[in-house]
């Protein structure tokens, strides 16, 4: 299965018969060049893609615990279950928040981009809104 969804995607870039697309040796690629600033600066949406990902995944694991303690049916082996998987989300949710503010952190003693710390809402809203 992983197979055939793999070739799936990769078929179309193997079917490419332009020349001009692909370089004839590694000295033609071109590596962009980044600053010490241009690659910190990218550190803040980097953060909040990753937390909007945690974020996502703790909802995920709430819900299903949830859906184990209402389907347990008074099963101590099922609800025990849930109530580790639960446990686990939270841990993982403390995890994302104080990871979220080593970063604010760094950030600020860094200067970078010119603010002092993480907004509270990014300028672009959650990346899962």
């Amino acid at each position: 299965m992983a197979v055939a969804i793999c070739g799936t995607i990769a078929l179309p870039a193997l079917a490419v018969d332009d020349n001009d697309i692909l370089p004839d040796t590694i000295d033609q690629v071109e590596v962009p060049q980044y600053t010490k600033e241009q690659a910190l600066q990218l550190l803040p949406n980097i953060v909040k893609w990753v937390f909007g990902f945690l974020l996502a995944v703790v909802a995920l694991m709430i819900i299903v615990a949830a859906y184990m303690f209402v389907t347990g049916g008074g099963n101590p082996e099922q609800l025990g279950k849930a109530k580790n998987l639960l446990m686990y989300a939270l841990i993982g949710l403390a995890i994302a928040l104080i990871a979220r503010g080593i970063v604010a952190l760094l950030i600020s003693l860094l200067d970078v981009g010119g603010s002092s710390s993480l907004p509270a809402t990014p300028p672009g809203g959650y990346p899962f809104q």
